[in-house]
């Protein structure tokens, strides 16, 4: 799935690629790194001068610290308040230089700690602050990052590299207008780099404001029609808008990032025609909520192609997958393949079948979940309404910090009477039910799910879903299960804007986030719609 793209930063050089780039569910390439990290400048004549004492020979490593020799503390006290300043500032350079080519090397503790060190010796070089802002952001210490942004701005005023990055900073943060202000700067002094305007436009996208992202996009491309990162995310904005025809058509950029080369296959690429008694593969791309959405289209491959089809999964769909119609072989992605004829990949069939909102391919349940009976739930003496919950996706997701959430957020759903929930979380969160004493409350099912065949058998059984936005609903959405799906502010392109349906999804209902980060208004909202739907009372903040 697409994730939150972090807008490009630039750092000063020897280059080094700083920072991933939260793109947009591309969610939102995870993105560009930072472009450069910069050396200090050579040194002035004072400073070349001043010559530093020597240092003493290096003590053993088990020996206490040692410190400066009589010899040195005299020669420190014979300079001037000028010699000194100019050794201090050579010091510091040195060190600046040390930390830079770390960072180069990847090594951001070490890099953190030189500039740290540098900025010790001398606190007015505006490339040392920016330098560390760079590599906090990427330790996620994005409030120091800010602050070494603002210090790096008082000293070198209407630096657009250091207005960008710090406008990137403040989006991670979810500080959007403050993030387009910085932007604005970053144009305001650098009005023909492209990047400025491709920053300022991945913000407006977050805020909602599509036609102006877009309108960002088109001058970035103005200025530089290849720039890959940029027609990515103008896929990904109009698909957001619901424009599916120049979305999907500017969707096979995806192609060119770094991330996801090509396959290179020798065979062609099909074009959506005929080949009858020959061989399609439809290979595996992105992630599982990616191949659970595009499996709809397979049934219209096998109709309009009439070849034999060979669909290439991710191990944990491979059950599931070869229960749908059409499909005529499923291999797991890394197995040796079959002899093919064409190929084309999974997320290209909606350009293929030129799928317009009006078009799309939303009859459910297009999934089949097999009959378990190692799975069946135990009937409930007095009929409870049965909810799956899920509250995070893979932690390795690059959206994965807006789009999943806490599991209190779920805890004072588990209050409401008259259901039984089930947990169908996955993944590192699965011990989030026990650690908030919760097992009495919840029914911890995933040491049971081996894979999403297994998980589709419990899904069928259940009357509600509530989720993030993970493959889970995308699962039950395929199933046709009625699910609410708690959604981010800056959502993924599929759930689109304002709305609380999915033309995707028919029996999905959406609950959005107001502002960025509030999850507690979407959680009051689905008690309040849980409550509805069992036909309880509202709650009093005191009687149940």
């Amino acid at each position: 799935m697409a994730a939150k793209r972090p807008g490009k930063t630039k750092a000063a050089a020897p280059k080094v690629k700083a920072e991933a780039k939260p793109k947009g569910k591309a969610e939102a390439k995870p993105r560009r790194q930072a472009s450069a990290v910069l050396k200090p400048a050579k040194e002035s004549k004072e400073t070349k001068q001043a010559k530093p004492a020597q240092p003493p020979e290096p003590a053993p490593e088990s020996a206490a610290p040692v410190g400066p020799t009589p010899e040195q503390v005299a020669a420190w006290r014979a300079l001037s308040q000028e010699e000194r300043r100019a050794l201090r500032e050579r010091e510091a350079a040195r060190i600046f230089s040390e930390a830079a080519e770390a960072h180069q090397r990847g090594d951001l503790d070490a890099a953190i700690e030189g500039y740290n060190r540098s900025l010790f010796l001398n606190a007015k070089v505006a490339d040392v602050y920016n330098n560390l802002g760079v590599a906090l952001r990427v330790k996620g210490k994005l409030e120091a990052a800010v602050a070494c942004y603002r210090r790096s701005l008082v000293l070198r005023p209407g630096s657009a590299s250091v207005y960008s990055n710090m406008g990137n900073a403040l989006r991670e943060m979810g500080r959007l207008q403050t993030s387009v202000a910085a932007h604005q700067q970053a144009i305001k002094h650098a009005p023909a780099n492209p990047e400025a305007y491709y920053n300022l436009g991945l913000t407006l996208r977050d805020l909602g404001q599509v036609d102006q992202a877009l309108a960002c996009f088109g001058k970035t491309l103005s200025l530089r029609a290849d720039h890959v990162d940029c027609h990515w995310d103008r896929a990904l904005t109009l698909l957001t808008k619901g424009d599916y025809r120049p979305g999907f058509a500017e969707y096979e950029w995806r192609w060119r990032l770094d991330r996801s080369p090509p396959r290179g296959y020798t065979q062609p690429e099909w074009d959506g025609s005929a080949m009858k008694g020959k061989t399609l593969l439809i290979h595996q791309e992105q992630g599982f909520g990616d191949m659970l959405q595009f499996a709809r289209y397979l049934p219209m491959v096998k109709e309009r192609s009439g070849a034999t089809l060979v669909v290439e999964v991710q191990p944990e769909l491979a059950r599931l997958f070869s229960g749908i119609a059409g499909v005529d072989k499923v291999i797991d992605r890394g197995a040796a393949l079959p002899k093919f004829d064409a190929y084309v990949p999974m997320m290209s069939l909606a350009r293929i079948f030129a799928t317009t909102l009006e078009t799309i391919p939303a009859n459910v349940p297009y999934l089949k979940a097999p009959e378990m009976e190692t799975l069946k739930l135990p009937p409930s003496l007095d009929k409870q309404f049965r909810v799956g919950i899920a509250w995070a996706g893979r932690p390795t997701h690059k959206n994965d910090a807006n789009r999943s959430c806490d599991f209190r957020q779920f805890v004072e759903l588990l209050g409401i009477p008259g259901i039984t929930v089930y947990s169908l979380q996955k993944g590192p969160h699965e011990a989030d039910v026990k650690e908030f004493g919760c097992e009495g409350l919840v029914m911890n099912l995933a040491p049971r799910l081996r894979d999403f065949a297994d998980t589709a058998a419990v899904l069928k059984q259940l009357d509600l879903v509530i989720t993030v936005d993970t493959a889970l609903g995308h699962l039950a959405g395929a199933l046709g299960v009625p699910t609410w799906v708690a959604v981010p502010f800056a959502p993924d392109w599929r759930w689109m804007l304002e709305s609380d349906t999915s033309p995707w999804y028919p029996k999905h209902r959406l609950f959005r986030q107001a502002d960025p980060g509030g999850w507690d208004g979407v959680f009051s909202n689905i008690r309040k719609g849980l409550r509805e739907q069992l036909g309880l009372k509202p709650v009093s903040p005191v009687v149940i």
